[in-house]
C-alpha cells in the first residue's frame, strides 16, 4: 500500500516578500513521500522557508493512504499522487492579513 505523510504547519510570511503585503499567514500542508515523522517535518521546514514563509508551529503530522484520502477529498487525492511522483508537495491556504467582514475577533 503507497503511503505519504502529511505534515501540517502554521506559518506566517516571510518580510521583503509578494505575500508579506497581501496575507496574514496559512496553513500550510506538505505532502512527502518522507515517511519518518522527524524527517518529514525537517524537510517540510526546508520547503516552507524556500517558498517564502516562516514556520511558526507544526499542527499535525500523518501518514495518510490513498483510501484515507478518497473519502475525504478529491484535491487531497490528487496532491497525494503528486507527491508519489514528486517526493513532496506544498499547498498554501492563505488568510487575509486584516479580519474579514464577519470573522469573529477576539
Amino acid at each position: 500500500m503507497e503511503t505519504v505523510r502529511l505534515v501540517m504547519v502554521d506559518a506566517l510570511p516571510q518580510p521583503g516578500t509578494r505575500a508579506f503585503a497581501e496575507y496574514g499567514g496559512a496553513t500550510i500542508n506538505v505532502y512527502t513521500t518522507e515517511l519518518a515523522e522527524q524527517a518529514a517535518v525537517a524537510l517540510a521546514t526546508r520547503e516552507v522557508m524556500e517558498v517564502g514563509w516562516q514556520l511558526q508551529a507544526i499542527d499535525e503530522t500523518y501518514l495518510l493512504t490513498r483510501a484515507d484520502l478518497a473519502e475525504a477529498t478529491p484535491e487531497g487525492v490528487a496532491y497525494f499522487e503528486q507527491a508519489l511522483l514528486d517526493g513532496v508537495v506544498v499547498v498554501i491556504h492563505t488568510y487575509p492579513a486584516t479580519p474579514q467582514e464577519g470573522d469573529l475577533v477576539h
